[in-house]
């Protein structure tokens, strides 16, 4: 009987789903114990090897069915994302589409690699370079839950093209979806132990870390300096994509009606639960008003919660109810310091979940939380600014640098603006919606965190670089003892490759002629 009791309390409990519109349970997973995470990594190491030795064209063709998986289950991802997660059906379906890019992305990536990349052997005449990229083994993943299905294929899936096998450890709040992943996967024809889940909270993850080969977590500046704190005692290598506080910069040009509903779309998609979701707006004092009048018009027309039962609404519930504290404490402190309350700002509680209306300030200024912080809701918090250079300097003025949008009619003075904000992805006459173009490069500066989760800068994250250099026999002319025309000689190859002019190129030809050693 003790035996008995002594296992009870040494088995991993299970971690409960809920559907945060009603707060009805979904379901439920076993938690991972760090050895389990230690057992699955194991696995994992084992199964790569098989994988890496298929071959780019064997992966490709298992990675290339997973775009029709995606296709053919598109329906049934949308279905399960808006239970566990609380987002209109229509979003996970219509992100179906850059994971299907993504997977076309990396594998014709992996494709140009597979034989090497040549380069220049620059003065090493005669000699062949190459750059090889192999996979480094296990990556793991410490994903999120505002976009836990898109995030936890779409970062996967440079890992997988470049040969690696993947672990990944997706929010707590999200197990079924992550579980969904994993089917999808082996649908796709993905042999076991390739792609494997690990379920729990921080003890869970922390043991991730201590076990991969490189890892990529999405989460908050604060975990994210443990993770990295965590991964320096392996020297395992991160790439951290954080949060956000993004700046819209409306300028005087800008078409009011347009501008109006892309900042609500900027700040609504997902109810504002996006890390590059718009956060603090800035505009010219002489369209606060109008501006403002057109966003409120707009943010009454969206329906929150899904009333009829179809999957017809625009914003979800809270996702993650501890968020309701922030919301509430930056509501607070704005409205304190003289902000106007246009539209929301107070919680609704129904059929057991929190929603939180598209909320509209006013009369905004740089000291106030929701300036500095990220609210990572519904809010269009407006500032007003004296023309374009306040309003770079304002955007400039945060600790993230996650992206930023700019507003005009006229784009080339918007692209010429976006060069000079410090943040990682700019849009002109649109936000948001760069995360779904999976050619561009994602990620941000400061505390928005390090390195690139999106286009080819994602595929060098999970390769280890080899340079191969194959040289003739005259190299050895290069080689030690030393003799009186050696230094000619060294002298002669610079001029050739780096003179500033031809006649000094032609120069170091003469000086190469005359000192090469005649063996």
């Amino acid at each position: 009987m003790l035996q008995q009791v002594e296992e009870e309390k040494a088995a991993p409990k299970m971690l409960e789903s809920f559907d945060p519109s009603n707060g009805k349970k979904l379901g439920e997973v076993r938690i991972s114990s760090a050895a389990d995470v230690k057992t699955t990594v194991a696995r994992a190491r084992k199964a790569q090897v098989g994988w890496a030795a298929m071959g780019v064209d064997g992966r490709n063709r298992i990675l290339d069915r997973l775009r029709g998986v995606l296709i053919d289950r598109a329906l049934e991802i949308g279905r399960l994302v808006s239970s566990e997660n609380g987002k209109p059906p229509s979003e996970p379906v219509g992100l179906t589409g850059p994971l299907c890019e993504t997977i076309q992305l990396h594998t014709r990536l992996s494709k140009r690699f597979e034989s090497g990349v040549k380069v220049s052997p620059t003065f090493f005449v005669g000699s062949k370079a190459r750059v090889f990229y192999e996979p480094l083994g296990v990556a793991g993943f410490v994903l999120p839950w505002n976009f836990p299905f898109e995030l936890g294929v779409k970062h996967m899936i440079p890992a997988l093209a470049a040969g690696n096998a993947v672990v990944q450890k997706p929010s707590e709040a999200n197990p079924l979806i992550g579980e969904m992943i994993a089917d999808l996967f082996r649908d796709a024809g993905v042999p076991d132990g390739v792609v494997q889940m690990v379920h729990g909270y921080g003890e869970t993850g922390a043991a991730l870390i201590d076990e991969v080969d490189v890892l990529c977590f999405v989460g908050s500046p604060r975990t994210g300096r443990r993770v990295m704190e965590r991964a320096a005692r392996t020297l395992t290598p991160v790439v951290l994509e954080l949060g956000g506080n993004d700046a819209a910069i409306v300028r005087e040009d800008a078409d009011l009606n347009f501008t109006a509903q892309g900042l609500v779309n900027g700040t609504c998609y997902n109810t504002g639960q996006v890390c590059n979701g718009v956060e603090r707006i800035y505009v010219p004092p002489r369209l606060v008003e109008p501006l403002t009048k057109q966003i409120v018009a707009i943010v009454k027309k969206l329906r929150q919660g899904d009333p009829s039962g179809r999957g017809e609404y625009d914003l979800g519930p809270i996702t993650w109810a501890p968020q309701l504290e922030i919301y509430e404490e930056h509501t607070a402190d704005a409205l304190q310091k003289g902000a106007e309350l246009r539209h929301g700002g107070v919680v609704e509680r129904k059929n057991g979940g929190l929603f939180w209306p598209p909320t509209v300030l006013t009369g905004m200024t740089h000291d106030m939380l929701m300036m500095q912080e990220e609210t990572f809701g519904p809010f269009l918090p407006i500032m007003a600014v004296e023309g374009d250079e306040e309003a770079i300097r304002l955007a400039n003025d945060s600790k993230y640098g996650l992206g930023a949008s700019i507003w005009t009619r006229d784009e080339a003075a918007g692209e010429a603006m976006a060069k000079r904000i410090r943040a990682g992805s700019v849009m002109v006459n649109n936000a948001v919606q760069s995360g779904g173009c999976v050619t561009l490069p994602f990620g941000g500066e400061g505390e928005s965190g390090v390195g690139r989760v999106q286009g080819e800068q994602a595929y060098y994250t999970y390769v280890a670089t080899k340079s191969v250099m194959t040289c003739p026999k005259t190299v050895e002319n290069l080689w030690m003892p030393y003799d009186a025309r050696s230094e000619t000689l060294a002298k002669g190859f610079t001029k050739i490759f780096s003179g500033r002019r031809v006649s000094e190129r032609i120069s170091g030809v003469v000086d190469v002629i005359r000192s090469w050693p005649r063996r």
